[in-house]
């Protein structure tokens, strides 16, 4: 026995009776533990022969026992009382009255959830920017309430109220709004016969409603509040979908923590977690602190709805990505081996590989994407070598192959001309860390005079392997310490830079090269100084997974008589503007362009719907949709496709970018005699600065229309005050 608080003075011992006699063939060995009226927990002692003996403490009879299996795990854990709860620990009556009652029977039902069942858990931390583990950081694990038993302790009028929400959610799903990061998803394949099955991550349609079973509909509508409360509890995987769509006043979920675990020097974290073997499996949060040298400091605790691990599968790695820029790496990341240079991306999202060599798409991505706004190209460099050989700096530059539709050998003279060589010369920084604080070291271009002088303008560092002062190199901005030059193609000679705007003149085939410099700023022949020029087997993202690289084919090297002098990539770039034009309604029904009300003679009329989706170079998708009324969307009268090419749904290209279509009135009207209608497009351009495709550049349009059968024209006689 471990008593943790003394027992009253002269205090004799409580000796109770224990018994599993509803289960007499229960014979694993039993622990009671005891917690004063404050939650502390008092003492642990073992069940011995049927006998336990309790210290008398000066609890005032508000202290708490609780009674589980024998497990050094658990012992070694320290449980709280919500801990010992979720697990099924049986809690007794102790005092009939003012008498203590002698002896604990513990119910069969509760023995036949024992024993507990355990969990590896098992996890890794790392920075966001770059994904590089982070040492030593203090990883809180935490249980959150299992919504069943959340949902049985709300007050009644909370549970009516969650089921009204949850109803209408239902009816009328919410759309998921754009935003940076993973892709919304569709709740509603989760839903078969009324019930969740996997999580679908796709777009949401609007005002696509779920039907749920008549059993199950009829039991949430009941003015019951304990037959609604025992439905959503049975239910409960019906409010999971919704919980990070969903930002209602009801998020009142909280956790017990199980473990505070500290990461190791690759930013792993493992532990031992236990569980009632009859339940789903435990449902973990995680937050994460860092210390900055004066106490440790939260760096990462997402919203809990959003970022609970329900149902958390056993041993399945979670990794927790700490967007604090402050947090450094574990160590510094290792240089490449031998004389290397790896062209990785531009940016975080495309990789060399993933570029387009050859044809009409030379230039585009892989999946047809052009490039716009700042491009950031990221390359490794086996740095102790190079700058240890006498090679310690590099220079990007770019040159325009084309005219704006990718073919012209002919450009405007207020754009970039043809074939001439530019240098990217943008200031290029990287940040190190230094105490607490962390200063940035300028890469390039360098000066030509002073300390740090190179022997040619517009050259840049490679990066040191060591920082000015401090210990390491940091990323706290991907966009600054990631860069290696910056191409601000949306700045060139020729490209729109104001409302209205003008079609791109600038965009094109560009040809972007990288070079490398001795110390005294002679050009260096790769191959003859051994340099092996490689890209990535992967495409980007790359993720957390192992990155290969193999040598770079012959499109990506500058060739000068079979030597390697640079590297080269062709980019096709264009930040062409969309347009939007919804046009007025036409066909064989009344026009009515200023109103928008229209009147048909026949449901065989036709309402002409048409619009204008606009990308000079068809570097563009678009969406049409009509709804009736609250909707949903009619499918006869929406449509989508590429901006310039052929129409899709009966559509008719009618001009470079104009589509049409005829659609009857009866299947507009559907069952209604007249209807308002509302009409959408939206233009997104594809086009991508190596992070995410640049939304600045959409455009959308609405309008809207109404169908009417004309009144027949009142026949009044003289009689009844009117003339005939």
């Amino acid at each position: 026995m471990e008593q943790r608080h003394p027992p009253g003075r002269g205090a004799e011992p409580v000796v109770l009776q224990v018994t599993t006699r509803q289960r007499p063939d229960f014979q694993q060995p039993l622990m009671a533990w005891l917690f004063d009226g404050g939650g502390r927990l008092a003492a642990r002692v073992e069940v011995k022969d049927g006998r336990l003996e309790l210290p008398a403490t000066d609890g005032g009879g508000h202290g708490r026992l609780f009674i589980t299996p024998v497990d050094e795990r658990l012992v070694e854990t320290e449980p709280t009382t919500a801990m010992l709860e979720r697990l099924g620990a049986y809690e007794p009556v102790l005092l009939i009255g003012e008498r203590l009652k002698p002896v604990i029977d513990i119910p069969g039902l509760v023995i036949d959830h024992w024993p507990f069942c355990f969990c590896w858990l098992r996890g890794r931390v790392e920075r966001l920017s770059d994904h590089r583990a982070i040492c030593g950081a203090r990883v809180h694990v935490c249980e959150v309430d299992r919504l069943p038993w959340w949902i049985r302790r709300l007050p009644e009028r909370d549970i009516f109220k969650l089921r009204d929400d949850l109803l209408e959610v239902l009816r009328r799903p919410p759309v998921p709004q754009p935003v940076p990061g993973p892709e919304p998803f569709d709740p509603r394949p989760l839903f078969r016969s009324g019930m969740p099955q996997a999580l679908n991550p796709q777009p949401l349609p609007p005002q696509d409603s779920i039907e749920l079973p008549a059993a199950l509909q009829a039991s949430l509508r009941s003015r019951s509040a304990q037959m609604v409360r025992s439905t959503l509890a049975d239910h409960a995987q019906l409010l999971l979908p919704w919980l990070c769509l969903w930002p209602h006043w009801w998020w009142r979920l909280r956790c017990d923590e199980m473990a505070v675990l500290t990461t190791d020097n690759q930013g792993r974290f493992e532990t031992t977690l236990f569980y009632p073997c009859h339940g789903d499996h435990p449902d973990l949060y995680f937050w994460v602190e860092y210390d900055f040298g004066s106490g440790f400091e939260t760096v990462y605790r997402p919203g809990m709805a959003c970022n609970t691990h329900w149902n958390y599968a056993c041993g399945t790695p979670v990794t927790l990505r700490v967007p604090d820029p402050r947090v450094p790496g574990c160590e510094e990341e290792p240089d490449l081996p031998g004389r290397q240079v790896v062209v990785l991306s531009i940016g975080r999202g495309v990789a060399v590989r993933e570029l387009q060599a050859t044809g009409a798409g030379e230039g585009l991505t892989t999946a047809g994407e052009p490039f716009g706004g700042t491009l950031e190209p990221r390359v490794d460099f086996s740095r102790s070598a190079l700058i240890g050989g006498g090679i310690p700096y590099y220079r990007w530059s770019y040159r325009r192959l084309s005219g704006p539709d990718g073919v012209a050998a002919t450009v405007d003279a207020a754009s970039v001309p043809l074939g001439v060589w530019s240098v990217m010369s943008r200031d290029v920084y990287r940040h190190y860390k230094l105490d607490t604080s962390f200063p940035s070291e300028r890469m390039g271009p360098m000066p030509t005079a002073g300390a740090d002088a190179a022997p040619l303008p517009n050259l840049f560092r490679i990066r040191p392997v060591a920082p000015p002062a401090g210990t390491e190199w940091v990323v706290l901005d991907e966009n600054v310490d990631l860069a290696t030059a910056y191409l601000d193609s949306h700045m060139l000679a020729g490209a729109p830079t104001a409302a209205p705007w003008p079609d791109d003149l600038a965009a094109g085939r560009y040809e972007l090269k990288l070079e490398l410099f001795d110390s005294a700023g002679a050009l260096v022949d790769w191959t003859a100084q051994g340099i092996d020029l490689r890209i990535t087997d992967q495409d980007a993202p790359f993720g957390t997974g192992t990155v290969t690289s193999s040598t770079a084919p012959a499109h990506n090297r500058v060739l000068v008589g079979g030597a390697t002098m640079g590297f080269r990539m062709v980019l096709r770039v264009d930040n062409n503007r969309c347009s939007a034009d919804i046009q007025p309604v036409g066909g064989t029904v009344s026009p009515d362009p200023v109103c928008g009300f229209h009147n048909y003679a026949q449901p065989s009329d036709t309402a002409g719907l048409s619009f204008e989706a606009r990308h000079p170079n068809g570097f563009a998708t678009y969406g049409f949709s009509v709804t009736r009324g609250p909707g949903p969307a009619l499918a006869v009268a929406g449509t989508s496709g590429v901006a310039g090419a052929p129409g899709s749904n009966g559509y008719l290209q009618t001009g470079s970018f104009s589509y049409g279509k005829a659609v009857t009135v009866s299947a507009l009207l559907g069952p209604c005699s007249n209807a308002a209608y509302a009409e959408r497009l939206e233009v997104s351009a594809m086009a991508t600065n190596g992070y995410g495709t640049l939304t600045q550049y959409n455009a959308a349009d609405n309008a809207a229309f109404a169908l009417a059968m004309p009144c027949p024209a009142c026949e009044c006689t003289e009689a009844e005050g009117g003339t005939a």
